[in-house]
């Protein structure tokens, strides 16, 4: 059992707490895996979406045990206050993880697939495009700006010499 005290009991997972779920969370890694070493292997953009999928179906659940089954609490999402009273339960910011950890793979898919339709190299992908991810992956929204502002402007815009190459 964890150490971790307020863990309360998931009921449309089996009754398991979010410690007993916590291995779980590393079926998104695969996902990972394939975007950063293995981004133009055939399957890797249906097989990328398998670790989120299966995120979001726990998110699923892990949300209606936590603000819906009748065990469960309500949650106040307007005010600041309610929020950080939200995240106080360790049970919730176990299923806000989840939402992080789904979101987080969506954008890195989505930049993975947006640099190779822009023609990225290797090299740019190996140079450009990992540390993105990565920074996707530790602080979801820099990895996501540092593309969109860096990447795709400097490194992979849009007409560059390799797309004037293909249209050639």
């Amino acid at each position: 059992m964890s150490s971790i005290e307020g863990l309360r009991p998931f009921p449309l997972l089996f009754g398991l707490n979010a410690a007993e779920l916590w291995p779980c969370v590393n079926l998104i890694l695969p996902s990972w895996l394939l975007l950063m070493f293995a981004p133009r292997y055939r399957h890797t953009a249906r097989l990328a979406l398998i670790g989120p999928v299966t995120a979001a179906a726990l998110y699923t659940l892990l949300v209606l045990s936590t603000f819906l089954v009748p065990s469960g609490g309500g949650g106040d999402f307007g005010s600041l206050e309610g929020i950080v009273e939200l995240f106080r339960d360790p049970s919730v910011v176990f299923v806000g993880w989840v939402h992080y950890l789904c979101y987080d793979c969506l954008v890195a898919r989505w930049i993975v697939l947006d640099s190779i339709g822009r023609g990225c190299s290797r090299a740019q992908h190996l140079l450009a495009v990992v540390p993105t991810l990565f920074l996707a992956l530790m602080f979801g929204p820099m990895g996501f700006l540092l593309y969109l502002t860096v990447v795709r402007t400097f490194v992979l815009p849009e007409g560059g010499a390799v797309a004037k190459a293909k249209a050639s």
